[in-house]
């Protein structure tokens, strides 16, 4: 933000030149920011002055009180809708920042995310057990999200609702459980358990998710390329694979549309009232 130096609040000739000095001075010592300024347009004797001295004239300012363009970022860094939050939040640590506007396609202010917004993707519907497991998002921003990579891969753009099942109990408790939940909607994360594995591919699953930094084997990514299901690696124990899943969590749903829009001249006392 730059340092306005002003003489006097009537423009003559002494609180013109004695802000040129000023803000002169300045800019060689300690606030290279620093800029004359006056509180209207120099007389005729000022503006003699200026012409023999080969001085511009200091910029004209009427109205020093704070306006919304003095405080915000010039270098404005936003999210957009079809974000994850692990994307946005690490933008957001990145910049040291508490809150970020949501922008549309033509950059366009249509919200807000806080970080507290962010942190509702984790605690949503927690009392219901069906829906504090269902993560919104694609396949890509949960790959992202891991950092791990495809053993194979169907519609990674497409957006689903999962339903996190994690393989942590006998083979035939799980296969009993997942059998009655719709194999379209369902995430599998367990980690080098063949016995775990198979029955989830042969049941269709949307997506498989292998922890540990295993992977599958070759003869089973034949049969997930055989019934259509995804697969991905993970370098993660489990419990933190899943805690980036829940992380790779559309944005939309959580983003504030209830906000104001002030013109950058905007004064502040009347943005914030």
């Amino acid at each position: 933000m730059s340092v306005f130096v002003f003489g006097h609040r009537n423009p003559d000739t002494d609180a013109i030149c004695s802000a040129i000095a000023y803000a002169d001075l300045l800019q060689k010592t300690t606030r290279p920011d620093a800029v004359a300024a006056c509180c209207g347009p120099p007389n005729k004797r000022t503006e003699y002055v200026l012409e023999r001295t080969g001085l511009a004239a200091p910029r004209i300012i009427m109205d020093v009180r704070p306006a919304a363009e003095d405080l915000c970022r010039q270098a404005v860094v936003t999210a957009s809708f079809g974000e994850s939050f692990h994307e946005v939040y690490r933008r957001m640590q990145a910049h040291d920042l508490r809150a970020i506007p949501v922008v549309d396609a033509d950059r366009r202010v249509e919200g807000v995310l806080s970080v507290l917004d962010v942190m509702g993707l984790f605690f949503q519907n927690d009392n219901d057990p069906v829906k504090s497991r269902t993560v919104a998002t694609c396949l890509e921003k949960i790959n992202d999200s891991l950092g791990g990579g495809f053993q194979h891969v169907v519609d990674p753009l497409r957006r689903d609702e999962l339903m996190v099942m994690v393989g942590a109990m006998s083979a035939e408790g799980f296969t009993e459980r997942m059998k009655r939940l719709p194999a379209e909607r369902l995430l599998v994360v367990c980690g080098d358990r063949p016995t775990i594995h198979l029955p989830a591919i042969e049941h269709g699953v949307r997506v498989l998710v292998i922890t540990g930094g295993f992977t599958l084997s070759s003869g089973l990514v034949e049969l997930a390329k055989l019934r259509g299901v995804s697969v991905v690696t993970s370098p993660f124990d489990t419990l933190n694979t899943v805690l980036r899943i829940r992380s790779a969590q559309f944005i939309d749903p959580v983003v504030d549309r209830d906000v104001r829009i002030a013109r950058s001249t905007a004064l502040l006392q009347r943005t914030r009232g």
